[in-house]
């Protein structure tokens, strides 16, 4: 399986958040949250880092395996955080190397699915509180064909 080894600053995010959770195998709206950052919040959102990058980021708790819900984030960078609102919250991504997969984003559950698989065969040894899509630039993901990186951070 390809992947590159990144190494990031800290940076910023600021976005929504999926309401209640989301619950694996189960049906939900992750496409409708995106829409609603679109179309609602990114306007209210100040100090975006130009050019705009928007990641979706999964929290997962410590009691995911018995609760069997994570939290998920639509989220665009910023220079620094900002001031939270009702539903703007913010996100700091720790400084680190993160190992980071392209994947197919019309099978994404399926191709995330394959990069924990892949991980646990080679003994990759990766932080799993958190992992994060890393949508690209000109790549078109309402149609078909789109790319993304499924990036988490490594342990040292």
């Amino acid at each position: 399986m390809e992947y590159k080894v990144k190494e990031y600053e800290v940076r910023y995010f600021a976005g929504i958040e999926y309401e209640g959770g989301v619950q694996p195998n189960e049906p939900h709206s992750i496409p409708d949250l995106w829409d609603s950052l679109f179309h609602t919040h990114l306007s209210n959102i100040t100090n975006i880092k130009q050019p705009s990058k928007f990641i979706g980021l999964e929290c997962y708790p410590p009691d995911m395996m018995e609760s069997n819900v994570f939290d998920y984030f639509a989220l665009v960078q910023t220079y620094d955080l900002i001031e939270e609102s009702e539903k703007i919250v913010t996100k700091k991504l720790p400084k680190g190397k993160y190992i980071s997969f392209p994947i197919k984003f019309d099978d994404i559950s399926n191709e995330i699915q394959k990069v924990y698989k892949y991980i646990k065969e080679n003994n990759i040894n990766v932080h799993y509180g958190f992992d994060f899509e890393d949508y690209l630039e000109g790549e078109n993901y309402s149609g078909s064909g789109a790319m993304l990186h499924f990036s988490m951070l490594l342990e040292e």
